[in-house]
């Protein structure tokens, strides 16, 4: 089951990464910065190898910052030769990070103990790290992502909220070096009826971009949803916070006229120049892509026009990114196919450079970073199945020395918390797709409460507290044909009845359980009762999908582990373990819930999909071996988004049960990983003749293999 290379993988949840992914990284000149020097005291001489370093930014020759497996800190001060550990307690990761020089950053931050968001300054290198109050610009996830400082005290932070294929940006800032935040007043193209104030509304599917800072905002239109080249690349721009938007229609050359334009955000070196680098991209009729490059355009005057550039290479890669390291914008390094370019003229021609480093990309090998300083003296990190090698350069890319580094002991890192601080009140996750629902008023006469979709939502979710015994009572109006789904991931305690107000039961009411799915068979109000055996709070979620639309994706992600996994509504996220033997610990749990596959229809009982993992490296180190204590038998490899997964299969029978266990499993970032199948049915031999037909395994596994295609590190 190799996937195929996708130019987006959308999936309907609020933790995709920011659209910052990708884009031409803005890198002001560092030469000649001074050499900060790191204040702790090392408290042994010890070093040891660091684990795989996924992303670096170099200050200067010898002061930079590193991730290490998403969750780890590190600083250098010596051109990457060494490096200490600079993680705070919480949970951090590079998403919500922002270095302004050697001893200057902020991280997000969560908290798990307390249930807390926040963030973290540091002013020394990182020893020492000091909350700010709630964390700063609250969202739905807690703390905005996007962070961005101009100096110690004047930034802002760009929340992007995902939604099955809506993109909503909203904006705040800080003139205190974080302490405090305010909205930023932003006025967006077409304000929208109950979305926040601020909010920018625009397609993900397309590959829509917005950019901001505080010179401007620019809206970039993808042509990926319509998948109609446009023959040109459509602009919005607004140097007033969006009182006064110019449109700006930028041709293509003819020949690439009918490309489809996949863009990056632009990208601002000072007030007047700045880059915008575009996807042109061809498909395939079965929707692969045949092939695309890169296409540049330059602005002179802060974003008021642009021109195309001819001269960059059909070669130039996309990924990773080309920078630019110098602030007249002259010098851009990139990569071409097994070579560096380089240009020193604005991007009006480039130059091939040879060098003793093969950049060649294959499924095994890749460019991870480029990282260069000026002209000369630059960094490039490699990945390389599980590693990460590091070169330094000192002469342009043309001669590379590679770089073991080592983590060396220092000062223990210390994390000034607030315990004081009360716990803020979670905002609800937003719900932006589209529906027909109507919104309407609390019906004081169905004895319900009346749920109240968000404008242009196709679920919702809904927090609330049950006693023992208790029935609680829920009604919304929906249309026939549509797809309606309930869940309670709480677990089995809880059970939902699904009536329509004719009083026609849609639920059996010999086989509850904790979801339901299936299509409405009238123009009604709807009702859904939650029954529990226990008191207990539980979160109710129901999704309505469009008519004529079957599925809507959801997703989840582990910001322990890094991970992320999506789903469609056909799969409902459940506490019930199933009968499975794992590596790992269970992470997510999701029940397949359409009826049409299961008993009294079928022979099916169950089926589950269970995403586990652990870093214990006994556990690590046999990741992909058969598990010890049963007969399991390996299948065969396959890559999923460049992950290499050993498959095994197992099958246990009791008492005319079959259990069949489909289990894949990888290591990433020095954890395992496992996405387990598991599929429970009875023999048919148990039933009359004729009462049940046997459930279509093969519909099933490609429903299960949908999931695991989503795997990923977030």
């Amino acid at each position: 089951m190799q996937s195929k290379f996708n130019l987006f993988l959308v999936i309907g949840m609020v933790f995709l990464a920011s659209s910052s992914c990708g884009t031409l990284q803005q890198v002001p000149s560092r030469t000649g910065t001074p050499t900060a020097t790191d204040t702790s005291t090392p408290l042994s001489v010890t070093a040891v190898a660091i684990p795989p370093i996924e992303s670096l930014q170099m200050i200067d020759g010898e002061n930079g910052w590193a991730w290490a497996g998403s969750v780890k800190l590190l600083r250098t001060t010596d051109g990457g030769q060494t490096w200490i550990d600079r993680t705070p307690e919480g949970q951090v990761s590079p998403l919500g990070s922002f270095f302004l020089d050697a001893k200057t950053a902020w991280l997000s931050v969560y908290f798990a103990g307390s249930n807390r968001f926040g963030l973290l300054y540091t002013s020394d290198g990182g020893q020492i790290w000091t909350q700010y109050p709630y964390g700063g610009p609250q969202t739905a996830a807690g703390v905005a992502t996007g962070l961005h400082f101009t100096d110690m005290r004047n930034g802002w932070a760009e929340d992007e909220d995902v939604a099955a294929g809506n993109v909503y940006f909203t904006l705040s800032g800080t003139v205190d070096g974080g302490e405090t935040w305010a909205p930023i007043p932003i006025t967006p193209l077409q304000p929208e009826i109950g979305l926040p104030p601020g909010t920018v509304h625009l397609c993900g599917l397309c590959e829509d971009r917005f950019y901001y800072d505080p010179g401007r905002m620019i809206i970039i239109y993808g042509d990926m949803l319509t998948m109609q080249p446009g023959g040109s690349v459509r602009i919005k721009v607004s140097f007033d916070l969006g009182k006064i938007w110019q449109t700006q229609i930028l041709p293509l050359p003819e020949e690439d006229a009918d490309l489809l334009v996949a863009p990056d955000q632009p990208v601002f070196y000072d007030e007047k120049n700045g880059f915008l680098p575009v996807h042109l991209v061809k498909m395939n009729s079965d929707g692969t892509t045949a092939y695309q490059h890169l296409a540049l355009f330059r602005t002179q005057d802060g974003g008021a026009s642009w021109s195309f550039l001819p001269g960059a290479p059909d070669n130039l890669s996309i990924l990773p990114s080309p920078q630019i390291i110098s602030p007249d914008i002259q010098n851009i390094f990139a990569w071409c196919g097994n070579v560096l370019c380089v240009t020193q003229d604005g991007a009006q021609t480039w130059q091939r450079v040879v060098s003793n480093l093969d950049f060649t990309q294959s499924d095994e090998r890749s460019v991870a970073t480029l990282d260069f300083l000026d002209a000369s003296l630059g960094w490039v990190l490699m990945k390389e199945n599980d590693a990460t090698p590091l070169y330094k350069t000192i002469d342009g890319g043309r001669t590379w020395t590679k770089i073991n580094p080592e983590i060396v002991a220092s000062a223990q890192v210390i994390t000034k918390v607030d315990t004081s601080l009360p716990t803020p009140t979670p905002i609800p996750t937003g719900t932006f797709e589209p529906t027909l629902t109507p919104n309407v008023a609390f019906d004081r006469n169905a004895n319900a409460y009346r749920i109240r979709f968000a404008p242009e939502a196709t679920w919702v979710e809904i927090n609330d507290t049950i006693s023992v015994n208790e029935s609680k009572h829920y009604v919304l109006s929906a249309m026939r044909g549509q797809i309606m789904s309930v869940s309670i991931p709480q677990g089995p305690a809880f059970s939902v009845v699904v009536a329509g107000a004719d009083q026609k039961s849609l639920t059996d009411p010999h086989n509850l359980h904790p979801f339901w799915r299936g299509t409405l068979p009238s123009t009604q109000d709807y009702f859904v009762t939650i029954e529990s055996q226990v008191t207990a709070p539980f979160t109710l979620r129901i999704a309505i999908n469009p008519p004529g639309q079957e599925t809507q994706d959801f997703g989840f992600a582990d910001m322990q582990y890094s991970v992320i996994l999506g789903y469609p509504d056909e799969f409902a996220p459940t506490t019930v373990q199933a009968p499975i033997d794992n590596k790992g610990t269970p992470l997510l749990a999701l029940t397949f819930i359409d009826p049409s596959f299961y008993y009294p229809i079928t022979n099916l009982n169950e089926a589950d999909v269970i995403l586990t993992a652990t870093a214990e490296p006994a556990i690590v180190s046999t990741c992909t071996e058969p598990l010890a204590n049963r007969d399991e038998t390996v299948s065969g490899n396959v890559t999923i988004n460049n992950y290499t997964f050993t498959r095994t299969e197992f099958i246990g029978a009791a008492a005319g049960n079959r259990y069949d266990q489909i289990s894949y499993r990888t290591v990433m970032d020095h954890k395992c990983f496992e996405v387990i199948f598991l599929i429970h049915s009875t023999d048919i031999g148990n039933y009359p003749p004729g009462a049940v037909v046997a459930f279509d395994r093969t519909a099933l596994l490609k429903k299960f293999e949908a999931v695991l295609d989503t795997f990923g590190a977030k």
